[in-house]
C-alpha cells in the first residue's frame, strides 16, 4: 500500500516523468505501459497484451536540456505493432504534422533493402497533449486512413491519437467523463497537482497504486529530481523565449505592417526569434520549424550574430 507522506511530489506531467514511469527498462515499467497500452487502446480483457518491448529505455540526459525535444517512449507489442507516446507541453501549431512524420518514420524504419513490404507491422501515435488542438468537443480524437466516399477503412496500419488534456480538465470537472471511460484514471494522474489526491487516487485499483508508487519512488530520488527540474526549467526557458518572441512579433507586426505589409512584418519577427534561438542554442531543424525560415536564411543569421 502507498503510503501517504508529506514531501514534494514530482508533477506526472512532464515528459520526463512520463518516460521514467512507463518508459523505463524495469518490470514494473513495463507492467504498467502494457497497463496504460491495454486501456489507453481498449484491447478486450481476453485479447489484453501481455508483453512489451521499449525500443528506447535510456534517457539521454542531453535531451533533458534541450528545449527543443520531446522525452516519448518508444515500444513494440509483439503480434499489435510498433506504438510511440508522446506528452508535448507547448503548442507549436504543427502537432499534426510532427505526429505523421514521427509515425511515418517508425513505419519506414522497419524495412532493410532486402526486407519484404509484408514484415510492414501497424504503428500508433499516442499524443498527450498539454493543450487544445482541435476546434471538435471530445478530448479524444483517433484518426486512421480510409476511402473518402464509401468511408471503407484503410487496413489497419496507421492510427494518430490525440487527447488534450486540458479539454478533459474541464469535461472531467463538469461530470461529462463516461464512468466507464478506460482512459480516464490515466489523464487524471498525469494531470493531477494536488498532492493530497495521491493517496486516494492508489485506492483506485492495483493499477493505480504502483503508478503511485512509481512516482513517489521518483519523486525521493536525489537525480531523478535533479532532472525533473533541469527538464521543467527547459521548458519553462522555452515558453518564455515563445511568448517574448510573440509579444514582439505582434508589435513589430504592426509596425512594419503599416510600413511594408503584414507578411515582411511577421517575417522580420521570425528572424527575431530565430537570433534568439541561436544564441540559446537551440538545433537548427527546431528553428527551421518554429520559425519557417530556410536553412540557408538561418546560417546568413549566425554570420550576423557572429559579426557583433
Amino acid at each position: 500500500m502507498v503510503r501517504q507522506t508529506p514531501f514534494n511530489w514530482l508533477k506526472p506531467k512532464n515528459d520526463f516523468v512520463l518516460k521514467l514511469v512507463l518508459g523505463s527498462e524495469n518490470d514494473q515499467s513495463k507492467e504498467l505501459l502494457l497497463a496504460f497500452l491495454n486501456d489507453f487502446l481498449y484491447v478486450p480483457a481476453l485479447q489484453s497484451f501481455t508483453s512489451v518491448e521499449i525500443l528506447n529505455p535510456i534517457i539521454n540526459k542531453q535531451s533533458i536540456y534541450d528545449k527543443g525535444s520531446i522525452l516519448d517512449i518508444k515500444a513494440k507489442v509483439p503480434g499489435y505493432g510498433y506504438i510511440n507516446i508522446e506528452m508535448p507541453l507547448t503548442n507549436h501549431n504543427n502537432m499534426h504534422k510532427r505526429s505523421l512524420y514521427y509515425a511515418s518514420k517508425l513505419i519506414g524504419n522497419q524495412l532493410f533493402v532486402s526486407d519484404e513490404y509484408t514484415k510492414v507491422e501497424r504503428v500508433v501515435a499516442i499524443n498527450l497533449l498539454d493543450f487544445p488542438f482541435f476546434s471538435s468537443t471530445p478530448y479524444h480524437s483517433c484518426f486512421r486512413l480510409m476511402e473518402e466516399r464509401r468511408h471503407e477503412p484503410f487496413p489497419d496500419l496507421l492510427q494518430l491519437h490525440f487527447t488534450e488534456m486540458p479539454k478533459f480538465i474541464r469535461q472531467d470537472q463538469a461530470g461529462k467523463i463516461p464512468v466507464n471511460d478506460r482512459k480516464a484514471k490515466w489523464i487524471r494522474f498525469f494531470t493531477n497537482e494536488d498532492d493530497t489526491r495521491w493517496f486516494e487516487m492508489a485506492k483506485q485499483d492495483p493499477v493505480m497504486e504502483k503508478m503511485v508508487e512509481s512516482l513517489r519512488v521518483a519523486s525521493l530520488d536525489p537525480e531523478a529530481r535533479e532532472l525533473y527540474e533541469s527538464r521543467v526549467k527547459a521548458l519553462k526557458d522555452l515558453n518564455s523565449i515563445r511568448g517574448e518572441a510573440r509579444r514582439e512579433g505582434i508589435a513589430e507586426g504592426i509596425k512594419e505592417g503599416l510600413e511594408k505589409g503584414l507578411k515582411e512584418g511577421k517575417r522580420e519577427a521570425s528572424r527575431e526569434l530565430a537570433k534568439k534561438m541561436l544564441r540559446k542554442g537551440f538545433e537548427v531543424s527546431d528553428i527551421m520549424e518554429m520559425t519557417e525560415l530556410t536553412e540557408t536564411e538561418i546560417e546568413k543569421l549566425m554570420v550576423e550574430i557572429n559579426n557583433h
